[in-house]
């Protein structure tokens, strides 16, 4: 592991730890989630973050998005060359969701990948460890015809937390459920 990022790591309690399988059976990796507190003053080590997710609220309601696998509550994706962090976001969300968000949304987490199998031929991203940011987001304005066409997200709706806990979530999602609850 990258001794930057073992020594932000140093002393976080993971809140789920979880195996998992990519690219069809090719890259075997280990996912642990963690909580970012408003209060910390250590930046995630931005040259291993590879892209960033939200959890996006309109009140107490929450995100839920709809792909052909299923249903998950953390849109979001890869930062394209020469864009800032929030910027990816907002762009990610809008291609996805067809939402905005309001105001700077706030660090909650991070996602910390550990890839278990040798380094893909051509692998053009941080090896073996690589990371993922989570937000707490505000949604704001609907914009349809923003989002994506022929994307892999097939649409998105707000749920109740009470009905989003009903969702088969992962052990790593039911996790975040809970940072949102206590933010």
């Amino acid at each position: 592991m990258d001794q930057v990022l073992k020594e932000f790591l140093n002393g976080r309690t993971p809140l789920a730890k979880e195996e998992m399988d990519w690219s069809g059976g090719g890259l075997a990796l280990v996912q642990t989630r963690y909580t970012y507190g408003l209060e910390e003053s250590a930046s995630p080590p931005v040259e291993l973050v590879t892209s960033v997710r939200a959890l996006v609220t309109r009140g107490t309601d929450l995100m839920v998005i709809r792909d052909p696998e299923g249903e998950h509550i953390v849109p979001g994706g890869r930062i394209d060359e020469g864009e800032g962090l929030l910027e990816a976001l907002r762009r990610e969300l809008l291609e996805e969701t067809g939402w905005t968000v309001r105001g700077d949304p706030a660090l909650i987490g991070l996602f910390h990948y550990h890839i278990r199998s040798p380094e893909p031929a051509g692998y053009a991203y941080p090896y073996p460890d690589f990371l993922q940011l989570l937000y707490r987001a505000e949604a704001d304005r609907h914009i349809p015809e923003a989002k994506e066409v022929g994307g892999y997200e097939l649409g998105t709706e707000f749920r109740s937390r009470k009905e989003v806990l009903d969702l088969p979530l992962s052990v790593g999602e039911a996790a975040l459920l809970q940072i949102v609850q206590e933010a």
